[in-house]
């Protein structure tokens, strides 16, 4: 939303700018000024032009590197670098908008701060409601986490109540708070009432671009190193993902970029291609034909090349590899910075990040950003075991349209285009809001208001998910009751008919030999050692059972079916705990059978599982396949198959089969089973330990 006003002289341009919030992954921000007033002559059309195309498509591959990231983690790992693009178009625009307040002697901090607060705060409080709204009627179980997170998103410290908390972004799988994603809101505030104080105080002590330019490369450094000492393998990185000392570096990377660039009477044209090098060419022989290779030309394909680094990491980097904290964030922050650069000086790449496809993403993208994670999660509830292609489709779909409401009614302008190609339908010097913007704000502020009221909400949150899923109200006694009636009407079902063979005389019927039902059972297990009471669903073999919560939760109903057996779960227990734990009982205990429950919480090591097996000393064993929305999930379930079918000892019993086909045994989380699962889990291991 440029208004370009030409001057006499067709070589300069006067450029007006949109006060919006350019620095967010939203409105299409087409000039330098940060507050509408008009701002230094730029140099070359052209020019100004690429800049801006180049930003809309990069910020368009970013938002949706970051919807992809949120629906489908295990295809797209490495999403979450759609954050550092925004990071350092953030950086490169504020400090570009200031430099030309700065030239021009008229930055004001407090309206700088008053008019991001008036475009930011709006759509952020709007979020908060819509998210409520949505929440309570679709995915109540959601409400406490909510009502946690809304205050801090409201006051743009959410970042750090996360790292406060030890709340992962990368770990908070099952019920991840709604408002997860406005950290990222939190943290550009935080940086907008930071970097404009010490940019201006930069700016006065040193005029040399050079100098200045030194002066951020030092604070990238340092906020690189912090990153690097905080990073530790094995912890949780929401201390470094969240903070913003860590973060920094991205964002000072794009105003270094802006320093670089900035064009002054005394400083020519920064980073702008030498006229020497611009006139550069060079004829390559391909074969019979010559090509002539010129500047722009190397530009573009550095430009391309950057791209498609960026988007097959996406799919491919894992937030957990040591390297992206010693140096990898910062190394994506650079590739973005130079295309930012290179789409300065046309060209292909300037053509291709153009495209209008990419320029409407772009001018939607922070509503978008806003809308997406609340709708996913309310779409994809984490009991649901896949998703089909074409639900993921569909969902994609309406975060669309979604955004696209959010945005006509609460973050575009009054008179804003309803395409970003299109010209406005009326001038609206004082960029006024729409008064949905209004009307949202106020009603995310009575909804925050009523959250912080000290009403039951557990009990408002239980009474709505009971009246969406009635089997979360059943008492134990309910459930038994309603699994046997389930079970009987299975077994009622009339067995396929068996094919009419001719009797052979000499042959002698064999007593069919009673199996247990699993996966995969240990070649050595011997029902014959323990007695099971099929009718009263009770076996007093001598059993040790290791786990997580998921274990500790359904432990009273282990024991009144087990009542020999030991049942030792724990919170948050990984899988190496449990090998400890396992050492440790084996001392003074001696189970007849074995059952290791655990890979909940992190991926276990190929090392841990031989360990376990080892421990066993040939006594049959049980691995439990896990049931989580975490992307390690397959990986460790298909290596407890593997060492099933390599260690005759070893079986698998298929929790994650069972609770994949009934989503009714679990909580809202899709980990925990409910009253109904945890019948369903213990007769599980019955069944996998005594015939049927």
């Amino acid at each position: 939303m440029q208004r370009i006003i030409a001057s006499d002289n067709a070589s300069q341009l006067n450029v007006t700018t949109n006060p919006g919030h350019p620095d967010v992954p939203g409105t299409p921000h087409n000039g330098s000024g940060g507050d509408g007033a008009p701002v230094r002559p730029v140099a070359r059309r052209e020019a100004t032009q690429a800049h801006i195309r180049a930003i809309d498509g990069l910020r368009a591959l970013a938002i949706l590197g970051v919807i992809l990231y949120h629906m489908r983690p295990q295809l797209a790992s490495g999403g979450f670098l759609g954050v550092t693009v925004f990071f350092v178009i953030s950086g490169f625009l504020i400090t570009r908008g200031m430099l030309g307040l700065l030239d021009a002697r008229r930055f004001s901090y407090p309206r700088f701060m008053d008019r991001r607060a008036r475009r930011i705060w709006p759509p952020v409080l709007t979020t908060i409601a819509f998210a409520a709204v949505i929440v309570y009627t679709w995915a109540p179980s959601l409400l406490l986490k909510l009502r946690a997170d809304a205050v801090p998103s409201a006051l743009f410290y959410s970042n750090w109540s996360y790292i406060f908390r030890h709340v992962s972004y990368f770990d908070a799988a099952g019920l991840p708070s709604p408002l997860t994603h406005l950290w990222y809101t939190s943290l550009i505030m935080q940086f907008y009432l930071l970097w404009p104080l010490l940019f201006a105080l930069i700016a006065r002590v040193v005029r040399r671009t050079w100098a200045r330019a030194c002066t951020i490369a030092v604070l990238i450094a340092i906020s690189t190193a912090d990153m690097a000492m905080l990073y530790a393998p094995g912890r949780d990185t929401s201390r470094i993902y969240y903070g913003l000392d860590t973060r920094a570096a991205e964002l000072l990377v794009g105003a270094l970029l802006a320093v670089l660039v900035h064009r002054t009477s005394g400083d020519g044209d920064g980073l702008a291609l030498p006229a020497a090098w611009r006139a550069w060419s060079r004829d390559v022989h391909v074969g019979a034909r010559t090509v002539t290779v010129r500047a722009h030309t190397v530009v573009d394909c550095c430009a391309f090349v950057c791209a498609a680094a960026i988007v097959i990491s996406m799919f491919t980097v894992d937030a957990s590899s040591a390297w992206m904290y010693h140096g990898g964030f910062l190394l994506y922050a650079a590739l973005t910075a130079l295309m930012v650069w290179a789409g300065m000086h046309g060209g292909a790449f300037r053509r291709a990040m153009g495209v209008k496809a990419l320029a409407y993403l772009s001018s939607r993208s922070f509503s978008l950003y806003l809308v997406h994670y609340p709708l996913i999660l309310v779409m994809n509830p984490a009991t649901r075991a896949t998703t089909p292609w074409w639900m993921v489709l569909g969902q994609f779909a309406i975060i669309l349209i979604v955004g696209e409401v959010f945005h006509q009614t609460i973050e575009a302008l009054r008179g804003a285009p309803w395409l970003p190609w299109l010209k406005r339908t009326h001038d609206n010097p004082q960029r006024t809001q729409r008064p949905g913007a209004f009307i949202g704000a106020v009603t995310g502020v009575v909804i925050i208001i009523v959250m912080m009221l000290p009403l039951p909400w557990r009990t408002l949150m239980h009474d709505r998910a009971v009246a969406l899923r009635p089997e979360l109200g059943m008492t134990a006694e309910q459930a038994k009751h309603e699994l046997d009636a389930m079970r009987k009407q299975q077994m009622s079902s009339p067995p396929p008919k068996p094919l009419q063979t001719a009797p052979t005389p000499t042959a002698k019927p064999e007593p069919p030999k009673p199996k247990v039902d699993a996966l995969k059972a240990p070649d050595n297990l011997d029902p014959a050692r323990w007695h099971c009471d099929n009718a009263a669903g009770t076996c007093d073999a001598r059993m040790l059972i290791i786990g997580d919560s998921v274990t500790e939760g359904v432990a009273p109903v282990l024991t009144q079916h087990f009542p020999n057996a030991h049942v030792d779960g724990a919170v948050s227990r990984q899988f190496g705990a449990g090998v400890d734990m396992l050492t440790q009982f084996l001392t003074s205990e001696d189970p007849q059978v074995i059952i290791f429950a655990l890979g909940t919480n992190g991926p276990p090591t190929q090392q841990a599982v031989d360990e376990v097996i080892r421990l066993a000393n040939g006594r049959p064993l049980y691995f439990l396949t896990t049931r989580a929305p975490v992307a390690w999930i397959e990986q460790t379930n298909q290596m407890f198959l593997d060492a099933a079918h390599a260690h005759g000892n070893v079986g698998v019993i298929d929790w994650s089969g069972l609770s994949g086909a009934h989503p009714e045994y679990l909580y809202d989380d899709g980990t925990h089973p409910n009253e109904l699962g945890a019948q369903a889990y213990a007769q599980m291991i019955l069944r996998a330990v005594c015939p049927q």
